[in-house]
């Protein structure tokens, strides 16, 4: 067997509203094999998981999916619960786990699980898969390295600690957070709204103000010049340069390198020559320039400032160990490290103590070793420097500041030019006034960390990260409007209406949609951008104040949604387009997979649903948010209902458009004054106003401003490209449209038949990637609405032969009554379009339904430009009020 594909979907998504992995394996050998004929393989599988005795599985009870291993269970369920227990062995949370058989594809299964940590969830599905492979092959497997492979991934992939808080302050302030990299480079919030953050540093951070934190001399120089107490010493490139300085200093000295960071290379309290240079060697292992400066005598202290306030202080305790009179030194420090708090860098709460050329020089300036035994209870401090990263430890003293110290590091930080700046000062008693005590500002740090303040080792947790995302968002959440629009049929003409009323308002909005990304009225990326990632593009620009973004039902369950809530969902309809693929089989999982989009909002939401689609009525039942409903049927019930309890709703009365809420009443306009309707012909448009109409009113936009908009909507390739846009060619009335399933088919049939002319001849076709049944109600439709039909083929066959689709269509459409005679097969679709055009006579209509719309626009524009004719004969004007 093999693992065919894993993919993680981390938005919400068809299957959870939570983060989830999906996998595909083909079992092959091993497919419709139950555990319960498989010899001993259960028995050997609980011995290598005895924890699987805990899984509830579907019993809803503690053993009930060794239950199911007795009765016989497939082998891809197994998998699902092997892999969910290895990764709760490994420390994540997992709620949710889902196996299901693929039906085009037998002996494979779909696999689900929710995870928290992306990057282990995958490693522990793999070997989770492994271990029951190795199992079925009656080998043994060996758990214990399987869970360390996973908890290195997850150390390896996780933010640290100093960015996670963060993550979490965005959350309980509701800011969306969207990680960038593998790093810790984070972007909070969307579109014009949003900041970023790496570690501490924040969007508002001066590079300026970071390249002088980083440059420790040039830090000393301006912080001396401010009048900020600061150690006076040299900068010194050789051995002797560093003796030399030593010597005229007279003090005790420090030595550490000009560009270090988190206390790496330090070596504090140097009182002889010796000293010095063994020092100097190891600063210089971190670069050429080492600093030598004067020791101050005191504690360490890390100040944290956020814009011009303190937030937190904590007294850094160097890394130490308590003797207990038989362990050695070195003994203590691995004792010390198997601390579970102790990581190996930044990723937990504390660092575990490294023992490198610093600690062997400390000890020998208390004339010890490695291998020295402490008495019971002697404390041996391995080194002077109190940084966490080298295992130091933190106690909490921000309630004993004194004012004059907290007027001196907010001074320090905005010296340097920092927002956010953790400012190292040395001083005898945090709790007197630097100018009494001797204080000294010995560095400023540009990114600090912020883990010793939020899990001292002593004394109050504080907040700094929610300080910090405070300071970046003074007001507000970093959000802009997200406007979703999905549904089978209507989304771009819906969404592209959402916009024109948007964008009327002079805000720069983000659209996707079928034909490509749109930023600020200009295309940013062509292509079907419907999907996820092209909903990311959009709310990652940092120009747009509004998302409207086309939802299509495909990028749903491949990848789940882009983003994690809508103001404003809209659910145009739901038909039977897309049956047969990825496990959608039935109207009812149509209807499942779009209701995602009302699914997921929030109270203050607003969720716009076709109250004549009783697959989308339904979806009111589904959401939190405040329902719409829109109509063009008279009195439709679930209208009438809402309405009686105070709910709102757009709907059509005699020709006029109305917006009800409750008892008040809205008149919008009449429905032939939105040019799209064709006069109210093209019900179908109707509906997508209905809309469009509702989005626009949760908007807060007045039904002035939406008239206006929509009376400047139109049937063209300004407004609406490819949707059922009109020219006149040689006297035929040709209308290019993207109609590719029955129900699409059908409403441009219906709206064109009321239209006076000749005959109503229809170019067609289906994806390749559709359902036989799909494909001959397309050939059964487009035989009852058109006079004579053009029958060809998209490019992309979608895995079909060439021809196969056309003669479905051809069979049904004469099965269905059409003569073959009023039939042409013309596979390419430029070849379709010119045979078709040239066989309407003068008055007749023509209907493009096409794949590629650039190549029909081409012959269109040479087709008119050789008649000396315009480009486009307008649509009918709106009437007046």
């Amino acid at each position: 067997m093999e693992i065919r594909e894993i993919q993680a979907i981390e938005g919400p998504n068809a299957y959870s509203h939570r983060p989830i992995i999906r996998a595909i394996v083909d079992l092959q050998e091993w497919t419709e094999c139950f555990t319960n004929e498989l010899g001993d393989f259960r028995f050997r599988l609980i011995k290598h998981l005895p924890t699987l005795a805990d899984h509830y599985c579907s019993r809803g009870k503690i053993g009930g999916f060794l239950e199911r291993l007795e009765e016989g269970t497939l082998i891809g369920h197994v998998i699902e619960h092997v892999t969910i227990d290895l990764l709760t062995q490994a420390g994540q949370t997992i709620k949710y786990g889902k196996t299901m058989g693929i039906l085009e594809h037998p002996g494979r299964y779909e696999i689900i699980f929710n995870y928290e940590a992306k990057e282990g969830a995958i490693e522990g599905f793999k070997q989770g898969f492994d271990l029951v492979k190795t199992l079925l092959e009656q080998n043994s497997f060996d758990v214990g390295q399987a869970l360390n492979s996973i908890k290195e991934v997850m150390a390896d992939n996780e933010l640290g600690v100093s960015t996670r808080v963060i993550v979490e302050a965005c959350r309980e302030l509701g800011i969306p957070v969207h990680r960038l990299n593998e790093g810790s480079l984070l972007q909070l919030g969307y579109g014009r709204n949003q900041r970023r953050i790496q570690a501490t540093i924040t969007s508002a951070t001066s590079s300026i103000g970071v390249d002088i934190a980083c440059d420790k001399e040039m830090t000393k120089k301006i912080l001396s010049e401010g009048g900020v107490p600061v150690p006076w010493g040299y900068i010194v490139k050789t051995e002797e340069e560093a003796i030399q300085a030593f010597q005229d200093m007279e003090t005790p000295v420090v030595i550490k390198p000009l560009h270090g960071n988190q206390g790496k290379g330090v070596t504090i309290r140097l009182t002889s020559a010796a000293e010095v240079r063994a020092a100097f060697r190891v600063a210089q292992t971190y670069g050429d320039w080492v600093i030598i400066e004067e020791y101050i005598v005191g504690q360490h202290y890390r100040l944290v400032v956020v814009g011009d306030r303190l937030i937190a202080a904590a007294q850094r305790i160097p890394a130490h160990v308590c003797g207990d009179g038989s362990s050695s030194i070195e003994e203590l420090v691995a004792r010390a490290n198997a601390d579970p708090r102790r990581g190996d860098d930044h990723e937990k709460e504390l660092t575990k103590i490294k023992i490198d050329p610093v600690v062997v020089l400390t000890l020998s300036q208390k004339q010890m070793t490695l291998a020295s035994v402490p008495e019971p209870g002697e404390v041996v401090y391995l080194r002077d420097s109190a940084n966490l990263s080298t295992g130091g430890i933190a106690k909490d003293v921000t309630d004993l500041v004194h004012p004059d110290n907290v007027d001196l590091v907010v001074n320090t930080a905005k010296l340097i030019g920092l927002d956010v700046a953790g400012i190292d000062l040395i001083i005898e008693d945090i709790r007197e006034s630097y100018r009494e005590k001797n204080g000294h500002i010995i560095e400023v740090n540009a990114a600090p960390g912020i883990r010793m303040h939020h899990f001292p080792s002593m004394g109050k947790a504080r907040n700094v990260g929610k300080a910090i995302v405070e300071q970046v968002f003074p007001s507000g959440n970093g959000r802009i409007p997200i406007i979703s629009i999905t549904g089978t049929n209507g989304k771009t003409t819906t969404t592209r209406m959402i916009r024109k009323m948007l964008v009327d308002q002079q805000l720069l909005v983000g659209m996707t949609s079928t034909d490509g990304i749109y930023i600020d009225q200009k295309l940013w990326v062509k292509g079907d951008m419907t999907g996820p990632e092209s909903a990311r593009t959009v709310l990652r620009h940092p120009d747009v104040q509004v998302a409207v973004l086309e939802t299509a039902r495909g990028g749903i369950l491949r990848a789940g949604l882009g983003y994690d809530y809508a103001d404003v969902a809209v659910i145009t309809n739901v038909s039977g387009d897309h049956l047969g693929q990825y496990g959608i089989e039935t109207m009812e999982d149509i209807a499942h997979v779009k209701s995602l989009v009302a699914e997921v909002v929030r109270p203050h939401s607003y969720v716009v649903l076709n109250a004549d689609d009783p697959y989308v009525a339904q979806m009111a039942q589904r959401t939190v948010g405040r329902v719409i409903f829109f109509s063009t049927e008279k009195d439709n019930i679930h209208v009438r209902k809402h309405l009686g309890l105070g709910g709102t709703a757009v709907f059509v009365r005699r020709g006029m458009i109305l917006l009800c809420q409750g008892s008040k009443s809205f008149r919008i306009c009449s429905v032939k004054q939105i040019p799209v309707t064709w006069e109210g012909k093209a019900q179908h448009n109707v509906q997508n106003a209905l809309a469009a109409i509702a989005a626009g009113w949760a908007l807060g936009l007045s039904a002035a401003t939406i008239r206006e908009s929509l009376q400047h909507f139109s049937s063209d390739a300004e407004h609406n490209r490819g949707r059922l846009n009109r020219y006149e060619v040689d006297g035929v009335q040709v209308f290019v449209d993207y109609g590719h399933n029955a129900a699409g088919i059908e409403e441009v049939a219906k709206t064109l038949k009321q239209f006076k002319g000749g005959s109503l001849v229809g170019c067609i076709t289906v994806p390749g990637d559709r359902p036989d049944d799909s494909i001959r109600e397309v050939g059964r439709i487009a035989a009852q609405g058109f006079k004579r039909l053009i029958i060809r083929e998209d490019a992309d066959l979608r895995g079909r032969k060439p021809g196969e689709i056309a003669q479905i269509l051809y069979d049904e459409a004469v099965k269905s009554g059409m003569k073959p005679s009023n039939i042409k097969v013309v596979l390419p679709e430029l070849e379709a379009f010119c045979l078709g055009l040239d066989s309407c006579i003068s008055g007749d209509t023509f209907v493009m339904f096409y794949e590629h719309i650039e190549p029909i626009e081409e012959e269109i524009r040479k087709r008119m430009e050789l008649q000396k004719t315009s480009v486009f004969e307008p649509t009918p004007k709106a009437v007046g009020v």
